[in-house]
């Protein structure tokens, strides 16, 4: 691939994390095939701390976040799950995940499954995407919440050469796939929280 080219794959995934709130995985995956082989995956085993600034019902709040990433879900396994939300909505998604761990992510006291963790080189670091199934509360099922509706937890965000970087969280999202084939993260509050110091501890 010559400079030009690479630069147009780079600018393809730069435009897909400046507009964090309608990213697309899959279309990003394909991408990649395309990317020189100096774009090298990241090791499994990474390690990221980050400061969570989200909206909640009782005013905005600052957590402490810890991301680990065990192992990278392979592009060909994430292309295979578009047709799934696609079709089945996302409960077949959520059926597909199930028993899937890639990492973990702890938002404050709250350790979640990361079921989904994607990877993606970009001209000065990598961009990453987390999916994990949110843990649902007694108190939303009893109540028939419209939460209930957003069953996601979804960390988007881009780490530089320097190992620092910053990005989105959906504490609570609705993921679904529009009529152009994008991937969409609806926040159940309205807007997405902001991942903010990002730090690779390793």
């Amino acid at each position: 691939m010559d400079a030009g080219a690479a630069r147009a794959v780079h600018t393809v995934i730069r435009a897909t994390v400046a507009t964090m709130h309608r990213h697309t995985v899959w279309a990003v995956m394909f991408a990649v095939v395309a990317l020189p082989a100096f774009a090298t995956e990241p090791r499994p085993g990474r390690e990221f701390t980050a400061t969570a600034v989200v909206d909640t019902p009782q005013g905005t709040r600052r957590m402490p976040v810890t991301l680990v990433v065990d192992r990278y879900t392979d592009p060909e396994q994430a292309r295979a799950l578009k047709p799934t939300l696609e079709q089945g909505g996302q409960s077949a998604l959520l059926a597909a995940l199930r028993g899937r761990q890639d990492g973990r992510l702890t938002l404050g006291a709250l350790q979640q499954s990361i079921a989904l963790a994607v990877t993606v080189p970009t001209a000065d670091g990598f961009w990453y995407l987390l999916i994990t199934p949110r843990t649902i509360k007694i108190a939303e099922t009893e109540r028939g919440m419209d939460s209930l509706d957003y069953p996601f937890g979804v960390a988007v965000f881009e780490v530089g050469d320097f190992g620092t970087g910053e990005g989105e969280l959906n504490v609570a999202g609705a993921l679904a796939i529009d009529d152009e084939g994008y991937l969409t993260v609806a926040d159940y509050q309205n807007a997405p929280g902001r991942l903010l110091e990002i730090k690779k501890v390793r």
